[in-house]
């Protein structure tokens, strides 16, 4: 049994949901959880966890708030220095057999002042440390999150990458693209294609999305506002994984922002996917960019989106199901069997040889 110190950033659950997906391939080992935000609900699933402060991302009308967001993570960074002494203290004590760090600031930086390597498993850095070619409408966007990842986040020796779309590592010696990590809480569902469309919102600002979707003729079961009281179509649901997960299995197709998790989620169950990004949000625009590019489904930016597009969309939908059926969603082994090496043979700057996924790369 190996001794695993896990650092996740809490502000978005998809990061502790991915942290605790990895936890649940290897339970044989023994994991300490350091993060803020929800990290510290970890505790009701019987981890020990160390709280951190979190630099937490706002939104407003379906945007980033970026003065509000900044302003927030100033407050956060400033107050750093004790705060990494504090997590190498707790690093020296617990003395751990692999360091790994899902997107959070303190960890890399206070294994660093321990002498002692991190591993980064999380989605963002695919951003940076892969090869793409970006959507030439977002390089100011592209830039900005780049040069932020880039001086936060990027401290860890080695990079694994778990996305839903296959880009090459622009270093393949301290990085690697494997598929995503999917709970079983959803391998364990039985995909069916009912009659309504999911609707998830990670924030509830994108209230001119609801008055078109009132328009068509669909039943729409809704995510992320709240419970209120059914509006013609609508049906808006209290927050809850089991009741989402069931209505996600059993859609026609998902209405999402452009967070990682959940879409991953989503193809893993066979569903074509219409994204609305959060402007602002570089990944999710993205994520929903490669949604498009490989055929999974469609995007919009628009800040009042039409009838149109989502009749259009619509019309699509057999074209998409077809093409998500021959995805590769399901990366836990994968995941798995990386982090064993890494505990079995050390961290010494490169990934040890062999134990790269075997999935075929799709796009450069």
């Amino acid at each position: 049994m190996a001794r695993i110190l896990y650092g996740v950033m809490g502000d978005a659950r998809g990061h502790v949901a991915r942290a605790l997906n990895v936890a649940a391939e290897l339970p044989h080992h023994e994991f300490l959880f350091v993060g803020g935000g929800a990290v510290r609900d970890v505790r009701n699933l019987g981890y020990p966890v160390e709280e951190v402060p979190m630099a937490s991302t706002l939104y407003r009308n379906n945007r980033v708030d970026l003065p509000a967001t900044v302003a927030h993570a100033a407050k956060v960074f400033a107050g750093s220095r004790p705060v990494v002494s504090r997590v190498a203290e707790i690093i020296r004590g617990y003395d751990p057999d692999l360091i790994v760090s899902d997107y959070e600031y303190f960890t890399p930086l206070a294994a660093r002042k321990q002498g002692r390597p991190c591993v980064s498993l999380d989605h963002q850095h695919v951003i940076t440390h892969c090869a793409y070619r970006p959507p030439a409408d977002q390089r100011i966007s592209r830039f900005l999150t780049s040069m932020a990842i880039s001086r936060l986040y990027s401290s860890a020796s080695l990079f694994l990458i778990v996305s839903f779309y296959d880009v090459p590592p622009k270093n393949p010696l301290t990085t690697r693209v494997l598929p995503p990590i999917i709970g079983r809480d959803v391998t364990e569902l039985r995909a069916s294609q009912g009659d309504h469309v999911l609707v998830y919102q990670t924030s509830p600002t994108f209230h001119r999305l609801l008055p078109v979707l009132e328009s068509l003729e669909s039943r729409f079961i809704i995510y992320g506002h709240g419970k209120k009281p059914e509006r013609k179509n609508l049906i808006f649901k209290a927050p809850s994984r089991s009741g989402f997960l069931a209505d996600l299995a059993s859609c026609r197709y998902a209405i999402t922002n452009g967070g990682h998790n959940v879409l991953s989620e989503a193809l893993y169950l066979h569903k074509p996917l219409l994204t609305f990004p959060i402007a602002n949000a570089y990944e999710q625009f993205l994520n929903a960019y490669f949604v498009r590019s490989l055929g999974y489904g469609d995007y919009s930016v628009a800040v009042v989106p039409s009838v149109q597009m989502l009749r259009d969309f619509e019309s699509r939908i057999d074209q998409f199901r077809g093409v998500v059926r021959t995805g590769e969603f399901f990366g836990n082994r994968h995941v798995a069997e990386a982090v064993e090496s890494l505990i079995r043979k050390g961290v010494d700057g490169t990934f040890p040889a062999g134990g790269a996924s075997d999935r075929p790369c799709t796009l450069a």
